[in-house]
């Protein structure tokens, strides 16, 4: 059933109608008592108009049941009006989604009988989940005395996956965890791991000549000097992407960091599902059971879990320490936490083919790069 609440212009109308009506009293005089009552009667018949406005109206929404988060979703709405003789004038449409998308559209008028449909376009902001989509019609007809307002509940399932970013440390290149098929085009150019120095040969690139050692080498009656470096593109054969939420005692705990980790880790799993490269998912909001990723099915199943997931509470030293234990050395690592990395790096164990990713690096940035599936 509709609700309303006065306006600041019907409350002056009241006031007005308060003080006629009251001055006619006191004066006896049946012109201000008149005009008081007309004042009045306005008020009422304002109230039962804008009452009646919204009664049988029926919003219904058409949307993906499926969307991620900072991409633009269309959304299908329309308002039923179900009354066979009264129109619906000067109604406002709000709709709010799981993940935090709040989008508004007017409706001048809606006749007896009829349908009106719109297209609006917004971007869910966050992840989420949610069975049932929050709408609200509102109204100031006829004369702006009074707002009326009628929530609904749309049943619509509806998940929202995270926001992709993948870590700035794995595309790093010459980092052990590059893998990114699209550079093998332009291998020659690449940039490897170096491994040493060696006398120039034809078909060698002026940019691996190393200039200080040549100098050295032709004081001493050699050749030119250049870099020798392994090939790029090293692809691991299998990673392990390790999250957690411990910290020491005394660190504030921030949800925007939490999301933003999140975030981290679903670009960090599509990056290395596009590669081609397994990778185990630990975590502590899973008990630290692993979540193996491989196809595109188990990428979709983890991004579910991902839009659902909450924060792990009271994570512990040990927890932590036993999982790195446990890693095998071959296995490239990619450790988020939603703490920053000053208070959880000095646990972890420096070895080639791991990147700690600090979610702090992340803040105030919003043109971190995206990957689309």
């Amino acid at each position: 059933m509709p609700n309303g609440r006065i306006e600041t212009r019907g409350s002056v109308l009241l006031g007005g109608a308060v003080a006629l009506a009251a001055a006619g009293l006191l004066r006896v005089d049946g012109v201000l008592m008149a005009l008081g009552a007309a004042a009045a009667i306005l008020l009422l018949v304002s109230w039962a108009l804008g009452w009646m406005n919204l009664r049988t109206l029926r919003v219904g929404i058409e949307m993906p049941k499926v969307v991620q988060a900072g991409t633009p979703v269309r959304i299908r709405v329309r308002i039923r009006n179900r009354r066979r003789l009264l129109d619906a004038f000067g109604l406002g449409l709000e709709v709010k989604t799981p993940g935090g998308l709040e989008s508004e559209y007017q409706v001048p008028w809606v006749p007896a009988g009829s349908v009106a449909e719109a297209d609006l376009r917004g971007v869910v902001p966050g992840r989420g989940h949610g069975e049932v989509i929050a709408a609200a019609l509102v109204s100031r007809f006829p004369l702006g005395l009074f707002r009326f307002s009628a929530g609904q509940e749309v049943e619509h399932p509806m998940l929202v996956l995270p926001l992709p970013l993948v870590p700035r440390s794995m595309e790093a290149i010459g980092s052990a965890l590059e893998a990114e098929p699209r550079r093998a085009a332009a291998i020659s150019e690449a940039i490897g791991e170096p491994r040493g120095l060696r006398e120039y040969r034809a078909g060698d690139s002026a940019k691996v000549v190393a200039w200080p050692a040549s100098l050295r080498s032709q004081a001493r009656g050699g050749g030119i000097m250049v870099r020798e470096l392994d090939p790029p593109g090293f692809f691991p054969q299998k990673a392990v992407i390790l999250f957690h939420s411990y910290a020491t005692d005394g660190a504030l705990i921030r949800p925007d960091r939490f999301e933003r980790a999140i975030s981290l880790v679903w670009g960090a799993m599509r990056h290395f599902q596009a590669s081609g490269v397994a990778v185990d998912l630990m975590a502590d909001f899973e008990e630290w059971v692993p979540r193996r990723i491989v196809t595109r099915q188990q990428l979709g199943q983890a991004g579910e879990m991902l839009a659902r997931v909450r924060r792990a509470m009271g994570t512990e030293e040990h927890e932590l320490q036993g999982r790195l234990h446990d890693l095998d050395r071959d296995e490239a690592l990619v450790m988020i936490s939603d703490m920053p990395a000053m208070q959880w790096r000095d646990l972890v164990e420096r070895k080639s083919g791991s990147v700690l990713v600090d979610v702090t690096s992340y803040e105030g940035n919003r043109r971190e790069r995206r990957r689309s599936a």
